[in-house]
């Protein structure tokens, strides 16, 4: 027990926070292509939005929002850039609440990565409680899911 706990100590607790980002990005990517109800996300999308992409276009674009989203947490946690952990933080946020929470309240179909979104929604209560992060860059995050709903109501097909 010793030995782990001054492991721990020995740590920095940006690492702790990169891991546990990568592994969220991960559940929730695997839930909103494989796993969730109503999977894929893409496919929820379309049926209600009248538009959207096919199978290999969404797997394709899901694999680079997933890598995008570790690549920030590479900047945030491990190079220490507060504007790219803001960026993160409130990409989770944005993510969560418009792309799951907002849908759901929205439209009563199942929605693929609801039920791990509220991860995204720990690290983003406990991230600026711990670390530094830039105000611009959660302005920025949430910005681009905003932008995105906001852009594909203002086009959805009734």
């Amino acid at each position: 027990m010793v030995t782990i706990v001054t492991v721990a100590v020995l740590v920095p607790v940006a690492w702790y926070g990169f891991v546990a980002s990568a592994v969220f990005t991960l559940l929730h990517t695997a839930e909103e292509v494989w796993t969730g109800d109503g999977a894929p996300f893409w496919g929820y999308y379309r049926r209600h939005f009248g538009h959207g992409i096919g199978n290999i276009a969404g797997a394709l674009l899901f694999s680079g929002l997933a890598l995008a989203l570790i690549g920030l947490a590479i900047s945030g946690y491990l190079c220490g850039s507060q504007f790219f952990l803001g960026g993160l933080i409130g990409a989770r946020v944005g993510d969560s609440v418009l792309s799951h929470i907002g849908l759901r309240v929205q439209f009563v179909e199942p929605n693929p990565g609801l039920a791990t979104a509220p991860l995204y929604l720990v690290e983003a209560a406990v991230v600026p409680c711990v670390l530094p992060v830039s105000t611009v860059g959660v302005a920025l995050g949430f910005g681009a899911f905003a932008l995105f709903w906001f852009t594909s109501f203002v086009r959805r097909r009734t």
